[in-house]
């Protein structure tokens, strides 16, 4: 663990790009810091000279001096205030940039190994967080301990023993607070991670809506996020436990040492040792101690929230992206489409098994491979293997002959279309969805696509049509429109190598005949790999290639794997198929 000076130095290191705002914003709190003992300073001449020698100079020059120290200080703070939070504000934004864009480029492994709440949580959660530590706690830490140094240094100028009284309690208040420093950003760890169960919670319970009311589990749903609430309400409260207890201690022993002065001080002015106006100032200078002194105090709580923002922040920064190979060269034509599968073995993190052993599978460009085979035999697995989401143990992939994790992702990416069972569709219009990643293209050459999946024709009925947007991952239009869409985006893209797991599984039979024709044009000169549980999807297939737990059991056409009878024709025969070619499209083959 990073001690609270790495990560606030670290943290400081964020706004290091407007050094010259800072700059100004830093001298104007000394303005305003140095300004602070003016008033304790002026009220010796007010009382030794004005009040006391009658001093008609004293009587017009001690409140002219007030009313311009004043004035200098509030345009000091107000400069100091508004400099400090544009810092502060800028430097949120920059980590919230930061955050975003990092996470994008995080593995596949870490964004399954952590809560997609966490990870939501960091950005609505821990930045404000951060972002109170470096706006209102920077403006307290440096202006206050300013004011105390001042203040301290008129109190030792005016009389340096009754100084020492006051300061003998600060090694105590400084070991009090460490001790709450501690405790409140051990405390505040435990709220991020309990803030993120509750924002994971509830993306949960909104996404599961439906279900939930189907099975009537509105009772446990609610058990379940009072648990996290509750847990969440007792950290809060240990902090404010803490927090609120630091305050009253200090000031019970700063009272202390004020009644100890104050008495000393009595005993000096009653010896002559010290004028009534010196008295005047010092005990004003010795209570105006107080107020820096219980904000610094207070701050500390605020600092530890965000140290402890900063520490999740920094960690997640701190882990490594994808990996990635330069890519010398930008002009890298196409690929043809030549996939190899060398000896492939991957198993999944805390997993014993392996879900992909021992595969090779070499794929002509052009070939249409079909992977069957239950729930658990490793295939969609080796499609997020090609699209490098995770990469195998042991041996090798290789396209057009080159390992992939010699290519630049970008561009081994941009070889892949895909097409998922889980359709993901953003907040925007069709027309956007459609060319997604695509900034080139027209309205022309996306009506094509629109048209090529056979989605063209219910987006001209929209009364929008392309213009129409599709709401929260498509929630607009029906799970056969969105898996249309989704088709159509793999159609505009126009890769080498498409990827379709499960593509067709939301549409009807007469939508899937006719997305299938379409499939069948794309086939045309791409290596296409097929998962699906639809006979009709796959008994086209050039090689159907039958899997169990990661391994192949047998490899061949459709009419080879029947003639055989062995694997395929048992999922075929388990799924009630005929099992010489099964004419029913709507025939899917056992997937458990």
């Amino acid at each position: 663990m990073k001690t609270s000076f790495q990560l606030y130095r670290r943290l400081l290191g964020s706004i290091s790009p407007y050094r010259k705002v800072v700059l100004l914003s830093v001298l104007a709190m000394v303005v305003a810091a140095s300004l602070e003992p003016v008033l304790p300073a002026l009220l010796k001449p007010l009382v030794d000279e004005s009040l006391i020698a009658k001093s008609q100079t004293a009587q017009w020059q001690v409140p002219l001096f007030l009313m311009l120290a004043f004035l200098g200080k509030g345009i000091a703070e107000y400069v100091a205030s508004v400099s400090s939070q544009w810092i502060a504000n800028k430097a949120i934004t920059d980590l919230r940039q930061q955050v975003f864009r990092h996470q994008m480029h995080l593995p596949m492994s870490v964004h399954q190994a952590e809560s997609g709440g966490r990870m939501l949580s960091r950005i609505l959660y821990d930045i404000p967080q951060v972002g109170a530590a470096l706006s209102n706690a920077w403006i307290i830490v440096i202006r206050d301990s300013l004011v105390i140094i001042g203040l301290t240094g008129y109190l030792v100028y005016t009389a340096w023993e009754l100084t020492l009284l006051i300061l003998a309690i600060a090694p105590v208040v400084a070991w009090l607070i460490r001790v709450a420093s501690k405790k409140l950003r051990g405390s505040n760890r435990e709220m991020q991670e309990t803030t993120g169960r509750m924002t994971g919670a509830v993306e949960e319970t909104l996404a599961g809506v439906r279900e939930i009311k189907l099975f009537g589990t509105h009772d446990h749903e609610d058990r379940r996020f009072s648990t996290i609430a509750e847990r969440l309400r007792q950290q809060t409260m240990r902090t404010v436990r803490v927090s609120s207890a630091n305050v009253p201690l200090v000031q019970v022993l700063a009272a202390a040492a004020v009644s100890a002065v104050i008495w000393t001080a009595s005993t000096l002015s009653a010896q002559d040792k010290l004028t009534p106006g010196e008295f005047v100032a010092f005990v004003t200078a010795m209570s105006m101690l107080f107020e820096p002194i219980r904000r610094l105090t207070n701050i500390n709580a605020v600092i530890q929230r965000g140290l402890a923002g900063a520490q999740s922040i920094f960690d997640l920064l701190d882990t490594l992206p994808e990996p990635d190979t330069l890519d010398e060269d930008p002009e890298r034509p196409p690929a043809t489409g030549a996939l190899r599968f060398d000896r492939v073995c991957f198993r999944y993190p805390d997993q014993a098994a392996w879900a992909v052993e021992d595969f090779s599978l070499d794929i002509a460009p052009g070939e249409t491979v079909a992977l069957v085979g239950a729930s658990g035999s490793g295939k969609s697995t080796l499609v997020n293997l090609i699209a490098r989401f995770f990469e195998p143990q042991q041996g090798r992939i290789l396209l057009d002959g080159a390992t992939l994790c010699s290519l630049p992702l970008p561009w081994l990416r941009g070889q892949l279309g895909w097409v998922g069972q889980q359709v993901v569709l953003f907040d925007d219009t069709i027309a956007a969805n459609i060319a997604y990643g695509r900034h080139d293209v027209d309205e022309q050459e996306i009506i094509r696509a629109a048209r090529a999946a056979h989605a063209w024709e219910f987006i001209e009925k929209l009364p929008e049509g392309l213009a129409t947007r599709v709401g929260q991952n498509g929630s607009q239009l029906s799970g056969g429109q969105r898996q249309r869409i989704a088709i159509a985006r793999a159609f505009l893209k126009d890769a080498p190598v498409l990827l379709l797991d499960e593509a067709t599984s939301a549409l009807d039979n007469e939508s899937e005949r006719a997305v299938k024709d379409a499939l069948d044009e794309l086939r045309q000169n791409r290596t296409v790999l097929v998962i699906a549980h639809r006979l009709s999807t796959i008994q086209d297939a050039d090689r159907i290639v039958v899997m169990e737990h990661g391994r192949i059991l047998e490899i061949g056409s459709h009419a080879d794997l029947i003639q055989r009878g062995g694997a395929y024709r048992q999922l075929l025969e388990s799924a009630g198929n005929n099992m010489h070619g099964g004419r029913g499209t709507d025939t899917h083959l056992p997937t458990t």
